[in-house]
C-alpha cells in the first residue's frame, strides 16, 4: 500500500492517469481469463469452440496441448503458493509486486499457449495486455 499512498501524495496527473489505466487493463485481463474459464469448462464441446480452437488438430495433439497448458498452470499455482509463503515474511511488500508476479505468469502463459497452439492468438490476447500492464506499472513508479 505504501507505493500507492506515495503516488497519490505526488498529485501528479500523469501518475494518476497511468494508475487508472493499469487498473482498467488488469481488470480486462482478469475478465479475459474468466471468459477462458467459461469456454474451457462449459462450452468446450460446442461446435463453435471445436471449430475455432480445436480446428485441424488430431485428438492426440489437442490432448497433448491441453496437458502441457494444465501443467504450466499447475506450476503457476505452486509458484504462487511459494511466493505467498515468501511475502508473508515481509509485510512491507507492496501490492504492486503481487500484480507484477501474476502479470508475468499471464505473459508467459500467452507465449506458451501460442507456441503449443502454433498460432499467435494466445500471445495477442494474453501476453500483449499483460506486457502493457507491466510497462505501465513501471511507468507509474518512475
Amino acid at each position: 500500500m505504501q507505493d500507492f499512498q506515495y503516488q497519490r501524495k505526488l498529485n501528479d496527473g500523469r501518475v494518476v492517469i497511468v494508475e487508472i489505466v493499469v487498473k482498467i487493463l488488469i481488470g480486462i485481463i482478469a475478465f479475459i481469463h474468466i471468459l477462458f474459464l467459461v469456454v474451457q469448462m462449459f462450452l468446450w464441446n460446442t461446435e463453435f469452440v471445436q471449430k475455432r480452437i480445436v480446428g485441424d488438430f488430431t485428438p492426440e495433439q489437442i490432448s497433448a496441448i491441453l496437458a502441457q497448458n494444465q501443467g504450466l498452470y499447475n506450476g503457476f499455482i505452486a509458484a504462487s503458493l511459494i511466493f505467498g509463503l515468501f511475502i508473508l515474511q515481509f509485510p512491507q511488500v507492496s501490492p504492486s509486486w503481487i500484480m507484477i508476479f501474476f502479470l508475468v505468469f499471464v505473459a508467459i502463459a500467452g507465449i506458451f499457449g501460442s507456441i503449443t497452439l502454433k498460432r499467435p492468438t494466445a500471445f495477442l490476447i494474453q501476453s500483449v495486455p499483460a506486457i502493457l500492464a507491466l510497462v505501465l506499472l513501471g511507468l507509474r513508479k518512475g
